[in-house]
């Protein structure tokens, strides 16, 4: 397990963490919050109004790593808290540590009136699987896998939707979205069932042809209100082209449209749905500093957006699917998505999101018990 990681688990394992540190935790007050001193992993509140800052480290294993710990403890010991005395400044390793380097840390600590605690790797490695099954366990009916495919803006709907819109009808045929999506290109047929899967998923549109191939398409009444809802400003601009069409910005109707459909109680059996629930529970439990800016991925956070999302998903691919569904919620106003010069960037859920999130847990929850309260007779 790498830092972040082992960090995440710890803080979640406030009697474990404690039973380590053995100072009586109160409460976190900080963390990964920076200084002039650099930056603190954490810091904790003690029983006795003493403020414990923590320098987190794995195992220690080399020379350059030793130093790199002392010398960000000693800057620490510079902190200071208001009116506060001196803080209690805590070196936390994990016991795999080779003796070697624990002993120098050791005297160390001693030498400065430092704390010197440990941890054991293996039980919070045990405590991040428990966390992780606790997480991905569903809180209601069982959901449908999250699905990953180019869909990178919910805006892109409108490219779907505007064939009804121009021709002013409620049913259209396959080939009147020839010109919309230039259907003679192989390419372009599956750019094409993608907006279409996606308008189904948000329940848009229904599939009524009488035979296997594609034939018919009806506008529902969500989609035909969101049709009625588009921009007005680009929609009566006819001379499209196809980056024009992409560009459709969703105007509040549509997201208010969007969001009925995200909350009518289906969002178990529609994928589109289900990844901005999966998404909004991931920002929930990490926090939302894992949303990569590229498509590059360390391995710990890797394994564990998969674990968490039940995917086996290549780093590329993982990467993508972050960063699109980190959009569509963007789109509707779910989340929040703070830009930083790091390789990741961070989300966090806005006050709306919060809300849809607590509904839809609660419907999902609701529907269990509908279930399982007459089985215990």
């Amino acid at each position: 397990m790498n830092e972040s990681l082992v960090e995440w688990t710890l803080l979640r394992e406030q009697t474990y963490l404690n039973t380590c540190l053995g100072l009586g935790i109160k409460k976190k007050i900080f963390q990964q919050y920076s200084t002039e001193y650099g930056r603190i992993d954490f810091a904790h509140e003690l029983n006795d109004g003493r403020i414990a800052i923590t320098e987190l480290e794995t195992i220690i294993d080399n020379k350059s790593k030793l130093e790199y710990c002392q010398y960000q403890c000693l800057e620490y010991a510079n902190i200071q808290f208001g009116t506060q005395e001196k803080p209690v400044i805590v070196i936390l390793i994990a016991n795999e540590t080779p003796e070697k380097y624990k002993r120098p840390l050791n005297d160390f600590s001693r030498e400065h009136n430092f704390e010197f605690k440990t941890y054991s790797l293996e039980i919070v490695s045990a405590y991040y699987k428990q966390l992780i099954e606790e997480a991905v366990r569903n809180s209601g009916i069982p959901l449908a896998k999250p699905v990953a495919n180019n869909f990178t803006h919910l805006a892109c709907l409108n490219r779907f939707i505007l064939p009804f819109f121009d021709l002013e009808k409620d049913v259209l045929n396959r080939d009147d979205f020839i010109a919309y999506f230039d259907l003679k290109s192989d390419r372009a047929d599956s750019h094409f069932k993608v907006h279409k899967q996606m308008a189904e998923y948000f329940e848009l549109i229904q599939d009524i042809s009488t035979t296997k191939k594609l034939s018919k398409i009806k506008l529902t009444d969500y989609g035909k209100r969101f049709r009625d809802s588009v921009n007005y400003e680009f929609a009566v601009y006819k001379d499209y082209s196809k980056a024009e069409l992409k560009q459709i910005s969703l105007s509040l109707e549509q997201k208010r449209i969007l969001l009925e459909s995200l909350m009518n109680g289906t969002i178990g059996e529609l994928k589109g749905k289900a990844n901005i629930l999966y998404f909004l529970r991931f920002v929930q439990l990490t926090e939302g500093v894992w949303v990569p800016r590229g498509r590059k991925m360390d391995k710990q956070k890797l394994d564990f957006a998969n674990s968490f999302l039940s995917t086996d998903y290549s780093e590329i691919t993982l990467c993508n699917w972050l960063n699109f569904i980190c959009t569509h919620t963007e789109e509707l106003s779910l989340v929040e998505r703070i830009r930083t010069n790091t390789e990741y960037d961070r989300a966090t859920l806005t006050s709306l999101g919060s809300r849809v999130l607590g509904f839809i847990e609660m419907d999902l929850h609701l529907k269990r018990e509908r279930v399982q309260i007459p089985l215990q007779l």
